[in-house]
Protein backbone atom coordinates (compact mmCIF):
# COMPACT_ATOMS: atom_id res chain seq x y z
CA UNK A 1 0.00 0.00 0.00
CA UNK A 2 1.25 3.44 -0.90
CA UNK A 3 1.79 5.96 1.89
CA UNK A 4 -0.55 8.93 1.61
CA UNK A 5 0.71 10.83 4.62
CA UNK A 6 3.27 12.98 2.83
CA UNK A 7 1.65 13.26 -0.59
CA UNK A 8 -2.01 13.73 0.35
CA UNK A 9 -2.76 14.24 4.03
CA UNK A 10 0.09 16.54 5.05
CA UNK A 11 -0.44 19.06 2.22
CA UNK A 12 -4.17 19.18 3.04
CA UNK A 13 -3.47 19.60 6.76
CA UNK A 14 -0.84 22.26 6.14
CA UNK A 15 -3.23 24.25 3.96
CA UNK A 16 -6.00 24.00 6.56
CA UNK A 17 -3.73 25.26 9.37
CA UNK A 18 -2.25 28.08 7.29
CA UNK A 19 -5.64 29.17 5.99
CA UNK A 20 -7.15 29.06 9.49
CA UNK A 21 -4.28 31.14 10.90
CA UNK A 22 -4.65 33.75 8.16
CA UNK A 23 -8.46 33.94 7.97
CA UNK A 24 -9.88 32.72 11.28
CA UNK A 25 -11.93 29.99 9.59
CA UNK A 26 -11.21 26.88 7.61
CA UNK A 27 -11.20 26.65 3.82
CA UNK A 28 -13.83 24.92 1.72
CA UNK A 29 -12.84 21.48 0.43
CA UNK A 30 -12.93 22.78 -3.15
CA UNK A 31 -10.43 25.50 -2.22
CA UNK A 32 -8.12 22.85 -0.77
CA UNK A 33 -8.27 20.83 -4.00
CA UNK A 34 -7.09 23.84 -5.97
CA UNK A 35 -4.54 25.09 -3.40
CA UNK A 36 -2.89 21.67 -3.10
CA UNK A 37 -2.90 21.08 -6.86
CA UNK A 38 -4.91 17.86 -6.76
CA UNK A 39 -6.66 16.67 -9.90
CA UNK A 40 -9.90 15.65 -8.21
CA UNK A 41 -11.99 16.53 -5.19
CA UNK A 42 -12.07 12.93 -3.97
CA UNK A 43 -8.39 13.12 -3.03
CA UNK A 44 -9.20 15.92 -0.58
CA UNK A 45 -12.28 14.09 0.68
CA UNK A 46 -10.19 11.01 1.50
CA UNK A 47 -7.58 13.17 3.21
CA UNK A 48 -10.20 14.96 5.31
CA UNK A 49 -11.69 11.67 6.47
CA UNK A 50 -8.25 10.37 7.38
CA UNK A 51 -7.36 13.57 9.27
CA UNK A 52 -10.60 13.52 11.23
CA UNK A 53 -10.29 9.87 12.22
CA UNK A 54 -6.66 10.02 13.27
CA UNK A 55 -6.08 9.69 17.01
CA UNK A 56 -5.66 12.29 18.29
CA UNK A 57 -7.65 13.98 15.52
CA UNK A 58 -6.12 16.67 13.35
CA UNK A 59 -9.41 18.51 12.77
CA UNK A 60 -12.32 18.96 15.14
CA UNK A 61 -14.95 17.60 12.80
CA UNK A 62 -16.50 17.53 9.39
CA UNK A 63 -19.91 18.58 8.22
CA UNK A 64 -20.97 16.06 5.61
CA UNK A 65 -23.82 15.53 3.21
CA UNK A 66 -25.63 12.20 2.67
CA UNK A 67 -22.98 11.03 0.22
CA UNK A 68 -20.37 11.35 2.97
CA UNK A 69 -18.60 14.24 1.27
CA UNK A 70 -17.33 16.95 3.58
CA UNK A 71 -18.79 20.39 2.99
CA UNK A 72 -17.47 22.01 6.17
CA UNK A 73 -14.24 21.50 8.07
CA UNK A 74 -13.74 22.00 11.80
CA UNK A 75 -10.84 23.95 13.23
CA UNK A 76 -7.39 22.36 13.29
CA UNK A 77 -6.38 20.89 16.65
CA UNK A 78 -3.22 21.59 18.60
CA UNK A 79 -1.95 18.23 17.39
CA UNK A 80 -2.37 19.43 13.80
CA UNK A 81 -0.57 22.69 14.52
CA UNK A 82 2.38 20.87 16.07
CA UNK A 83 2.66 18.43 13.16
CA UNK A 84 2.86 21.21 10.55
CA UNK A 85 5.20 23.31 12.69
CA UNK A 86 2.77 26.08 13.62
CA UNK A 87 3.22 25.33 17.34
CA UNK A 88 6.57 24.66 18.90
CA UNK A 89 7.55 21.28 20.23
CA UNK A 90 10.26 20.86 22.86
CA UNK A 91 12.44 18.94 20.39
CA UNK A 92 12.04 21.59 17.68
CA UNK A 93 12.91 24.39 20.11
CA UNK A 94 15.97 22.51 21.34
CA UNK A 95 17.10 22.06 17.72
CA UNK A 96 16.55 25.77 17.04
CA UNK A 97 18.62 26.75 20.09
CA UNK A 98 21.46 24.46 19.02
CA UNK A 99 21.31 25.85 15.47
CA UNK A 100 21.27 29.42 16.82
CA UNK A 101 24.37 28.74 18.93
CA UNK A 102 26.16 27.30 15.90
CA UNK A 103 25.10 30.25 13.72
CA UNK A 104 26.28 32.70 16.37
CA UNK A 105 29.61 30.88 16.52
CA UNK A 106 29.99 30.91 12.75
CA UNK A 107 29.39 34.67 12.66
CA UNK A 108 31.52 35.55 15.69
CA UNK A 109 34.77 37.32 14.75
CA UNK A 110 36.37 36.81 18.19
CA UNK A 111 38.01 33.36 18.14
CA UNK A 112 37.65 32.89 21.92
CA UNK A 113 33.91 33.62 21.85
CA UNK A 114 33.54 31.52 18.69
CA UNK A 115 35.10 28.55 20.45
CA UNK A 116 32.88 28.98 23.51
CA UNK A 117 29.75 29.15 21.36
CA UNK A 118 30.72 26.02 19.42
CA UNK A 119 31.46 24.17 22.68
CA UNK A 120 28.12 25.30 24.11
CA UNK A 121 26.29 24.03 21.02
CA UNK A 122 28.15 20.72 21.19
CA UNK A 123 27.37 20.33 24.90
CA UNK A 124 23.68 21.07 24.39
CA UNK A 125 23.53 18.74 21.37
CA UNK A 126 25.02 15.95 23.46
CA UNK A 127 23.89 15.15 26.97
CA UNK A 128 22.42 18.60 27.50
CA UNK A 129 19.84 18.22 24.70
CA UNK A 130 17.59 16.03 26.86
CA UNK A 131 17.74 18.59 29.65
CA UNK A 132 17.09 21.44 27.21
CA UNK A 133 14.11 19.55 25.78
CA UNK A 134 12.66 19.08 29.27
CA UNK A 135 13.17 22.76 30.08
CA UNK A 136 11.58 23.96 26.84
CA UNK A 137 8.62 21.64 27.46
CA UNK A 138 8.11 23.34 30.82
CA UNK A 139 8.42 26.80 29.26
CA UNK A 140 5.89 25.93 26.54
CA UNK A 141 3.46 24.49 29.08
CA UNK A 142 3.76 27.46 31.41
CA UNK A 143 3.43 29.91 28.54
CA UNK A 144 0.31 28.23 27.18
CA UNK A 145 -1.40 27.44 30.44
CA UNK A 146 -0.07 30.15 32.76
CA UNK A 147 1.46 27.51 35.03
Amino acid sequence: MESTGETRDLPVLTHIVEFYDENGHTPDPSDITEACGFDDKETVQRALRALQHEEPPFIKGLQTVLTGDAIGIGAPTGHARRVVGAWPTPDALADRIIAALNDAADNEPDEVKKGKLHRAAAAVAGVGRDILTDVTAQVITKGMYGG
